[in-house]
């Protein structure tokens, strides 16, 4: 009996072994899960630290952008008010042209009449001469 009971226990301890052995064979296929998905957190990790770089580029940008936009608002404004000057002073300008056309109307006017009276008191003078 003692060596059926042996006999017994070596198979029983064969198969613990082979049950063993299975277990490391899938704690073994565990840890190369386990490896790949570290190795694939770590792609996740670059590819957030790749988004966090670009992102902080775009904020970089987006404050150039905004400040540019600003100059030329204000440049736009100073522009605005140039513009509205020199339309005053083309306005002003336009009425002291008018007026100067006004005074050399009535001086042509003027002249014309003159010279229309000198020319018929020569004429007169010249007819009075030739008597």
């Amino acid at each position: 009996m003692s060596e059926q009971l042996l006999q017994q226990i070596l198979i029983e301890f064969k198969e613990m072994r082979t049950e063993m052995q299975e277990f490391k064979t899938e704690i073994q296929g565990f840890k190369t899960e386990m490896q790949g998905f570290k190795t694939e957190m770590q792609g996740f990790k670059t590819e957030m630290q790749g988004f966090k770089t670009e992102q902080q580029s775009m904020k970089v940008q987006l404050d150039e952008n905004t400040q540019l936009t600003r100059a030329i608002f204000d440049r736009q404004e100073e522009t605005d008010a140039k513009l509205e000057n020199l339309t005053m002073d083309v306005h002003k300008l336009h009425g002291e042209v008018a007026e100067i056309k006004d005074i050399l109307d009535f001086t042509y006017q003027k002249t014309t009449r003159n010279e229309l009276e000198i020319y018929k008191l020569k004429k007169n003078t010249d007819m009075h001469v030739h008597e």
